[in-house]
């Protein structure tokens, strides 16, 4: 039994070589090191592939079969019926009791030359119709590492498994096996996927630890005082511990989904800290004691903390539940960011004003030192800023719906980006993990041998690239290290660069020039295959996969042929390969039933019987003593083998005993097949695929499948995207499902906390053109459309948000206190300005070190970082214009519709008796409360 996960890749692939035999290198793989590696803990599978392994041959000699009246299955019947060991019960005597064993097994060769197939008429052994021969199993597989003949081990972990962990006692396996081996044997690592891993987490530890110092050094800049950047700072360390007692009892792990996680929420711990400190601050700088600013402050701005708390947290829960694979892979990164989030909204209201009201004082930031200068340089320059800002808010409150139109043309423009596929999509980018894929596929009927010659010019190519550490070459492979189903015609080249550190180019570029200076032969298709993001799971053999499903294989070859046509005049795509053209020579016996019948022979006869001939059949096994058991294999002579014409002589024997040629009841032709046969849903099935170079995936896709569109397909017959295609179209509905089900909930949230419909519209609005900086961040680095800046805009929606509570809530507070609207909006933006920008400027500079991906694993979490950075920034900036004036537009609506339903009230009661003395009453007492009705929402 196996446990392991039916997706599962080899997460390590070693390479055994030394100055010896294959044969002695199987051996020794077999009998030493893969007991040794199948009983690490978290390993479930581990296979060998290449070497020569021994095995007894039974060469039979079809004319001398004949010429004794015997077949083929004579030879295999005798040597199972004679190689027996039978237990045979206990004898007991008194008090002893033996065992009784009927043993007949061949120990040695002789016994099995000596072998009797017949007794009667004449005596006939193995000798007389076969020849005996100790040698070795056909190779179907060669295997080389550097050059070397070697043989390989594909480690399989278990599915509940940590890679890491298995990667580590795997390889401290290896460094106690190296010892016990001859020592011109040398064990090698090929690929590791917990290299890639562990290096990853290491660069998300390494861009957490920089992000915290670069949100350090913001803070200074703004605070410029030491006590105050020490308490925000002090919510950083005091949230990620804690969340870590979250991942615990949750069950998750370290990994890279949770440490980016993690990372991601730096910029956003010290939020609300922030807020709140800054208000703290401000009432300080206003003559209050320390204590009392403390309490004021915090009381002040307690509902905008919470409210921008709660939407980053209604938006990342939604992220966690996602359905299938996309919301398995998220899981622990919407919870833990919500956990995380929840602790810093404590630990504002709690540790924040604690430390505030002992440690800051009236005359903080007053000191003669550099910084208190530096402070003060600084505050002239904000005030600038500051009151040119008021400024600029009230000339948009007078042209407040010019200022609609530029916001949301500003998102129409940025939108179009994407729509015109200036911004290219795929499911997950590729990542530069050191390892990438070389496949050699030659034109039908090549031998092993003629494929391993082209193989070892292609190792040539690329011994001549620099950044090449190791070359592992697998010939006759149908796909990968030790994998896929055998073919002499195909191999695989794995190839392993140094370290991301140590060299100019990236994988990409590596691959690029591999296909350039690949060696060209006729027929052949030889391509370098970038690596795939493991995120993403399985999807086949190509970036494109066109899958054609019908039941007549000859109609379902007219289509592929339409389809492979369409792929190579799509741009981006190389290596474009067709599964229907894949056809492999093959000599048929087609049986004649009639002749069947009259020689009372069977069609499972011909064929066991052919098999057997041509491929061999184990019919036993040798144990000889001290020594592993060695298969017996009764197979055809290698003249019978040789040519199919010697094949009709192969001798039948009938149902009446009777001995008929194989030729006297089937007809030998060539022909060719297809070189697997595959069923989905019942329905035969052709796949093509193509990799993608130079584009992305969406976009190669669309116009792939714009031409595959115009193909007329009969009835019954489905053209198919699958592979990456089917998991980025799946994704993308998943997580645009979260992005709605996320909006809705923030508005809900608004809603309760503000008691009011109207209101949280006006913050709604802060929501959309947070993707004007979105897509313009993606188009300007490069960056591709995918799952990781999809989940970057679902937490925009939650972090452009704060810049409009700040400023609503904030409005509704000083109208409260009697100001006019227009007086308190510039107010509250004049008094707001600070917080919104070094809460936006945090969250920038702590994504900075992701979205430079200087380190393995980068390319995944570049997009989030870019998305959230240009996002915040543009969320930033026309927020503080945007809001205001909706807020503006939609108070004079309220006020509008209040004042439509006091005349539609007046005019009802115009119709009340005029002996009704007590009607001014009402309306007197109505006048006073319109100033608190319009005060807050």
């Amino acid at each position: 039994m196996t446990k392991a996960d039916i997706q599962a890749i080899p997460v390590m692939n070693i390479a055994m070589s030394g100055r010896r035999s294959l044969v002695d290198l199987y051996s020794l793989a077999e009998d030493d090191v893969l007991p040794r590696l199948q009983s690490v803990a978290g390993v479930a599978d581990v296979t060998i592939s290449g070497g020569l392994r021994r095995e007894i041959q039974v060469k039979v000699d079809p004319d001398r079969l004949r010429a004794y009246s015997l077949t083929v299955q004579s030879v295999q019947n005798a040597l199972t019926r004679e190689n027996v060991s039978t237990p045979s019960g206990r004898l007991t005597e008194g008090t002893t009791s033996v065992a009784v064993r009927s043993s007949s097994q061949f120990r040695t060769l002789d016994d099995l030359r000596n072998l009797q197939v017949q007794i009667t008429p004449t005596v006939v052994r193995l000798r007389d119709v076969a020849t005996v021969t100790d040698t070795f199993a056909e190779q179907t597989r060669i295997q080389r590492y550097n050059g070397q003949d070697a043989v390989g081990f594909s480690v399989t972990k278990q599915a509940d498994a940590n890679g890491v962990a298995v990667g580590e006692a795997i390889k401290a396996t290896l460094a106690q096996l190296q010892p016990t081996l001859p020592g011109d044997v040398q064990m090698a690592v090929t690929s590791d996927a917990s290299i890639f891993t562990r290096r990853s987490l290491q660069a998300v530890n390494n861009d957490l630890f920089i992000g915290i110092i670069l949100t350090g050094i913001v803070l200074l800049l703004f605070l410029h005082a030491w006590r105050n950047t020490f308490i925000v700072l002090l919510a950083i360390p005091t949230c990620l511990i804690s969340t870590f007692l979250v991942i615990y009892f949750a069950g998750f792990s370290l990994n890279i989904i949770s440490l980016m996680a993690l990372a991601l929420t730096i910029g956003i711990l010290v939020d609300d800290s922030i807020v709140v400190l800054e208000n703290i601050n401000r009432h300080i700088e206003l003559g209050e004691e320390p204590r009392a600013a403390a309490l004021t402050g915090r009381s002040e701005i307690g509902l905008a903390a919470i409210a921008i708390t709660l939407v980053d947290v209604v938006v990342f829960l939604p992220v966690s539940f996602m359905s299938g694979n996309i919301g398995r892979l998220f899981k622990e990164f919407g919870i833990t960011i919500a956990a995380c989030t929840l602790l810093s909204l404590f630990v504002s209201f709690t540790l924040t004003p604690m430390l505030a009201s002992r440690w800051l004082s009236v005359h903080e930031g007053r000191g003669r030192g550099p910084l208190a200068a530096f402070g003060r340089v600084w505050d002239r320059g904000y005030g600038v800023i500051a009151r040119a800002y008021r400024g600029l808010l009230r000339i948009g409150l007078r042209v407040r719906w010019l200022v609609v139109l530029l916001s949301f043309g500003s998102l129409a423009g940025a939108y179009s980006l994407l729509h015109y596929n200036l911004i290219g999509s795929e499911y997950a980018p590729s990542e530069d993990d050191g390892l990438f894929t070389v496949s050699v596929t030659l034109p039908t009927g090549t031998s092993l041998a003629g494929t391993d010659a082209v193989v070892k010019q292609v190792e040539q190519a690329l011994a001549r690239i620099p950044e090449i550490e190791g070359v592992f070459a697998t010939v006759g492979s149908g796909g990968g290290f030790g994998g896929g189903s055998s073919s002499s015609r195909s191999a695989s080249i794995s190839v392993q660069l140094v370290e991301k550190a140590h060299r100019e180019r990236t994988v990409f570029d590596i691959v690029r020039h591999v296909n350039q200076v690949l060696p060209r032969f006729p027929g052949a298709q030889l391509r370098a295959n970038p690596p795939n993001n493991p995120l993403a799971g399985g999807g086949g053999g190509g970036s494109v996969q066109v899958r054609l499903l019908g039941d007549d294989f000859e109609r379902l070859t007219q289509l592929a042929s339409q389809v492979e046509e369409a792929a190579r005049n799509t741009p981006g795509t190389i290596g474009v390969q067709n599964d229907s053209q894949q056809r492999d020579p093959e000599v048929r016996a087609i049986v004649n039933r009639e002749r069947l019948a009259d020689a009372r022979v069977t069609a499972e006869l011909v064929g066991s019987t052919l098999r057997t001939m041509v491929g061999g059949t184990v019919a036993t096994q040798l144990r000889s003593d001290g020594q592993n058991q060695i298969d017996v294999r009764v197979i055809g002579t290698d003249a019978q083998r040789a040519s199919p014409a010697q094949l009709g002589a192969v001798p039948l024997q009938g149902a009446s005993g009777n001995i008929v040629r194989l030729d006297q009841v089937a007809t030998l032709v060539n022909d060719a097949g297809p070189a697997r046969i595959q069923r989905t849903d019942r329905q035969r099935v052709i796949t093509v695929t193509a990799n993608v170079q130079g584009r992305s995936l969406g976009d190669v896709t669309r116009d792939m499948r714009a031409q595959t569109n115009q193909i007329a397909t009969p009835e019954g017959y489905r053209i198919q995207y699958a592979g990456q295609v089917q998991q980025q179209e799946q994704a993308f509905a998943t997580i645009l499902q979260a992005l709605g089900l996320s909006v809705i909930l923030v508005y809900m949230l608004m809603v309760a906390l503000y008691e009011s419909w109207l209101t949280p519209f006006a913050i709604m609005f802060s929501l959309p053109v947070a993707l004007v900086g979105a897509f313009l961040g993606l188009y300007v680095t490069g960056n591709t459309f995918n799952i990781f800046s999809m989940i970057g805009m679902i937490m925009l929606m939650g972090l452009a948000g704060k810049n409009g509570i700040l400023l609503i809530d904030f409005t509704d507070q000083l109208r409260a206190r009697g100001l006019g609207r227009t007086e308190a909006i510039l107010e509250a933006g004049y008094a707001r300005l600070r917080p919104i920008i070094m809460t936006s400027c945090t969250i920038v500079f702590a994504m900075l070190p992701l979205a430079l991906k200087l380190e393995e694993g980068g390319e995944s979490r570049a997009p989030l970082a870019v998305v959230l950075m240009g996002g915040i920034i543009s969320s930033t900036i026309l927020t503080l214009l945007l809001v205001p004036a909706v807020y503006s537009i939609l108070d004079d609506a309220k006020n509008g519709l209040a004042r439509l339903g006091r005349r539609l009230k007046g005019q009802r009661r115009t119709h009340v008796p005029a002996a009704r003395p007590v009607a001014p009453a009402p309306a007197a007492r109505r006048g006073p409360a319109l100033p608190r009705a319009t005060g807050v929402s």
